[in-house]
């Protein structure tokens, strides 16, 4: 019997995008059951994931995605999954590669697998300031942590829930309840040699300009995002032996 797999998807505040999610995650074919964390969203998202006829589970406020993720790992961990992939609720990634993700872990023995835009191409409708930017900063950590990997920011990822049993730091630390939590999780991985990881290949699709497509606000949230890579770096957190 293949491991049980659950599908985090964090919102806040996505109604704008999140009709479209839906269907598409009605439409894909995926193994594993999805679950909404709905972060006290404010504006319609609440009523189309109430409507949606997937699990979800509404958190009174917004602490941030960080935090909505690991409630997301409290229910894998409580309700027995094995596998856990995490998807945005804004709409770039398409559920169309989740068992592409989920795949590797169940059947191959991985325990951590990282979606990457760069494996084929060049994401085309990647904004001007990403595109330059994320190879730039995945050069900078790839060398750091002498492991060679493609793309650092893309948060379509899928892991072993042993990973959380095992890990050595607390998941539920305030200072990772925003956006620090998935690159310090990621920085982790990276550096410890025993975790087996692997990347695969996905688009992230990106609406016109005149659709908001991200909360992170560059000056405020970039050091989030950026820092704990760093501070993995100096402090690393290995996993306990993973079996």
């Amino acid at each position: 019997m293949s491991p049980n797999t659950l599908i985090i998807c964090p919102v806040f505040n996505e109604g704008h995008h999140l009709e479209g999610l839906v269907n598409e995650f009605k439409q894909a074919t995926f193994k594993g059951e999805l679950l909404f964390v709905n972060s006290g969203s404010e504006d319609n998202s609440s009523l189309i994931i109430k409507n949606s006829g997937f699990k979800y589970i509404s958190l009174d406020k917004n602490l941030g995605v960080g935090n909505a993720i690991v409630q997301g790992i409290r229910f894998a961990l409580d309700n027995n999954f094995e596998v856990v992939c995490v998807i945005a609720g804004n709409g770039k990634m398409r559920p169309k590669y989740i068992d592409k993700l989920t795949k590797p872990i169940s059947e191959e023995g991985y325990d951590f697998v990282q979606g990457s835009r760069y494996l084929d191409s060049i994401q085309q409708t990647m904004p001007l300031f990403r595109k330059i930017m994320i190879p730039v900063v995945t050069r900078v950590f790839s060398s750091l942590f002498s492991y060679k990997f493609s793309d650092a920011t893309c948060g379509f990822r899928a892991f072993h829930i042993n990973l959380i049993k095992l890990c050595s730091f607390n998941i539920e630390a305030k200072w990772l309840r925003g956006y620090a939590f998935e690159p310090y999780f990621f920085s982790n991985v990276l550096l410890d040699k025993s975790v087996s990881k692997k990347e695969v290949s996905v688009t992230m699709d990106y609406p016109e300009k005149k659709i908001k497509y991200t909360k992170i606000k560059p000056l405020i949230d970039y050091p989030s995002l950026l820092l704990p890579y760093l501070y993995a770096f100096i402090y690393p957190r290995k996993f306990n032996k993973v079996d």
